[in-house]
């Protein structure tokens, strides 16, 4: 059997699962096993891959850093911190409907593994209001989060997908403008119930109203944001820097230990850490049997049309990865022979980027989105019958760019 219908047969098996309620961390486990053996690896090497994809460097500080997410904003809703921020953004934005739009989009321009579990708390804090399901939560957090993702130039996926074929960063990010624009339209029109957001206050906030809502906002959250400049600003990773500004917080607040154990144990959740060595330990097997080169060969040796070629191959590779920075640096190189750098082959170029970021948002590898679900408890069928419409309206605007840089090219 070729490699790629191995790997079609184990996501089939695993959305198969999803429908029926399968936990998904027992579902990523157990297709890892299969995974395993459909490529002929021994029962040794499959347990070596277990113990290497659960105690890697990397899980191990995604696993601190998704806890310490919970754990950190387990503390700041206990002391009301949340709840005055999201208030303070309701007080600017109007709406509640903006306010969990833009909570997460705001978060999202920090390209972190794992980083829509940084918004969720607020965007639940955002959302009582308008007493949405856990899926429409779901989406929305996962949604908003992940709309710079193909265009800021600050996500290693951009600046790869420039270095491999050669386009200069500045087109490459006006060119996937408008897949932004697109998934910012669709997020709105098909995530709220009932349309467009409508502004109910009547009088507009003073200059001073304004001002204090801001510094409201920006007060409460102010370890969240030193998270983010610890981060961004000096490059400290995630887990190291949650770790510090929770500890901070607690020494600041003058929390009783009595407390933090509780809200520790209150936030603390053993089915991330086991989703996250699932997922983790798939990628692992994936890795151990060659199955991403394998595949990416027999697609690309198949005799299949460069256009079928250009959606199939960045389709199938961003399914079983997940992760953008695997999808560009496995495929490309591959498809390289028709990425020129010139503007008569940049639909081609279009074409595998949206496909391959169509197939990551679906992935049921992708941390934010399996994440996200998990801290709402949310159904997984009813969150993709969701999350599939505006995949669809993403892909078909990145189709349409293409299109039309083809037809300017012959122009």
């Amino acid at each position: 059997m070729p490699d790629f219908l191995k790997i079609i047969f184990v996501l089939i098996a695993i959305l198969v699962l999803i429908r029926f309620r399968i936990a998904l961390s027992i579902n990523l486990l157990s297709s890892a096993v299969v995974l395993g053996f459909l490529f002929n690896l021994p029962p040794d090497k499959i347990g070596e891959c277990f113990f290497r994809g659960a105690m890697d460097p990397e899980t191990l500080q995604l696993t601190a850093s998704l806890l310490l997410i919970l754990i950190f904003s387990g503390i700041m809703k206990e002391m009301g911190m949340l709840a005055r921020s999201v208030t303070a953004l309701q007080g600017i934005f109007c709406d509640p409907r903006v306010t969990v739009a833009i909570i997460p989009a705001i978060m999202g321009i920090l390209p972190t593994m794992g980083g829509a579990m940084l918004s969720a708390p607020l965007v639940s804090e955002a959302s009582d209001e308008l007493k949405l399901s856990p899926e429409r939560k779901t989406f929305l957090n996962y949604w908003f989060r992940h709309i710079w993702e193909f265009m800021l130039p600050t996500y290693p996926a951009v600046l790869l997908t420039a270095t491999l074929v050669g386009v200069p960063v500045a087109k490459l990010c006006l060119m996937t403008l408008p897949l932004t624009i697109a998934s910012i339209g669709a997020g709105i029109f098909l995530g709220f119930p009932g349309g467009t957001p409508s502004f109910r206050r009547s009088v507009p906030s003073t200059l001073r109203q304004t001002l204090g809502n801001i510094g409201s906002f920006l007060g409460n959250l102010l370890p969240f944001f030193i998270v983010l400049l610890l981060t961004l600003g000096f490059k400290i990773h995630l887990a190291y820097s949650l770790a510090a500004v929770t500890l901070g917080t607690v020494l600041y607040l003058r929390l009783p230990p009595r407390l933090v154990w509780r809200l520790v144990k209150k936030n603390f959740s053993w089915e991330i850490v086991f989703l996250i060595w699932g997922i983790m330990i798939f990628k692992e097997i994936l890795a151990a049997g060659g199955a991403m080169d394998s595949v990416a060969k027999e697609l690309s040796q198949m005799g299949m049309p460069p256009l079928v070629l250009m959606i199939s191959l960045p389709f199938t590779l961003g399914m079983i990865t997940g992760y953008a920075n695997a999808l560009i640096g496995v495929g490309f190189p591959i498809l390289l022979p028709f990425f020129q750098a010139n503007t008569s082959s940049f639909h081609y170029i279009m074409l595998a980027y949206v496909s391959g970021f169509a197939a990551v948002f679906l992935s049921p590898m992708h941390v934010c989105l399996v994440m996200t679900q998990e801290f709402f408890r949310a159904d997984m069928k009813r969150v993709y019958r969701l999350l599939i419409p505006p995949v669809a309206i993403f892909f078909l605007t990145g189709v349409a760019v293409a299109l039309a840089s083809f037809w300017f090219s012959r122009s």
